[in-house]
């Protein structure tokens, strides 16, 4: 997969730019429902969106007692996101 299709894919929308922001500046893992009360996501949207995000590896699944997520911090592209959303202030900012 060219790195155009892996972007396109991983910035595809706006409910995975939320779950990416959300598991990145999450300090544990996250189930759906945790994504759901930080994003406003409808469950079916985050399923589908996480899939997607497994695909191409910046986003991994832990199977405990619920399936569990957290963003790939050993993502070279999931490193670059986070330091832009940082840079600009879409991470590490209060709640408006």
């Amino acid at each position: 997969m060219s790195s155009k299709d892996i972007i396109e894919i991983g910035l595809g929308s706006i409910g995975k730019i939320k779950i990416i922001r959300a598991l990145s500046e999450a300090e544990k893992m996250a189930t759906i429902y945790a994504l759901h009360k930080r994003t406003n996501l409808k469950r079916e949207d985050i399923k589908r969106n996480l899939s997607d995000l497994i695909k191409i590896g910046w986003v991994t699944e832990t199977k405990l007692a619920n399936a569990m997520y957290s963003a790939n911090r050993e993502n070279e592209y999931v490193n670059h996101l986070t330091s832009f959303f940082r840079a600009v202030g879409y991470i590490g900012q209060p709640e408006s």
